[in-house]
């Protein structure tokens, strides 16, 4: 009994992407990459920008297609904590949004399609040490992306998080971490 349910689930798994592009078909992305060339800028009376070191980031995507060519759907991303630049503080991220991708397919067995991506959410940071009290606020990401052999994606966004710290009672600054993140990832299509 177990060797033919563990056949049937090997059945569906090599049939399921091809059917991805179907409407009414919907896919789980399982995601991984880094964020590049990352700075913060402090709004405040000297308009601060400091450098970020690169960070390590992790997410899970959904996405529903209302359309063949049309996905939307949400996702969640974990921004590991990274280095600020000549400051004693770590800084992270988990940014939750909706999204929407268009599919551009090439008809071509090693990269299957070219996509944009578009993503807006809400990002909540994090520090370390956590000496202030933080406001979370606005995530957004433009990119574009493919699919190698059916399952594999290659992305590319520039990402902005915004949020304000408050140093003390009576000052509370905004700031802005902006990035470039590259991300792999495989696709489970169902």
């Amino acid at each position: 009994m177990k060797k033919l349910i563990v056949v049937m689930l090997l059945a569906v798994a090599l049939v399921a992407p091809a059917f991805a592009a179907d409407k009414g078909a919907m896919e789980l992305d399982i995601k991984a990459g880094f964020n590049l060339m990352s700075k913060v800028e402090i709004d405040d009376y000297y308009d601060d920008s400091n450098d970020v070191d690169s960070a390590f980031t992790t997410g899970v995507d959904f996405f529903y297609y209302v359309m063949p060519q049309l996905a939307i759907g949400a996702g969640v991303e974990y921004v590991f904590n990274s280095k600020v630049k000549d400051t004693p503080v770590k800084a992270g991220w988990t940014n939750l949004y909706a999204q929407a991708k268009y599919m551009f397919d090439l008809g071509d067995d090693l990269f299957n399609n070219i996509y944009p991506l578009i993503q807006v959410g809400y990002g909540i940071m994090r520090t370390d040490p956590d000496t202030h009290e933080d406001s979370n606020g606005l995530y957004w990401a433009i990119g574009a992306g493919t699919t190698i052999k059916e399952n594999f994606i290659f992305e590319i966004l520039y990402s902005n998080s915004n949020a304000s710290i408050k140093v003390n009672p009576t000052v509370a600054l905004d700031l802005k971490y902006s990035t470039l993140q590259l991300k792999v990832g495989y696709k489970f299509s169902f």
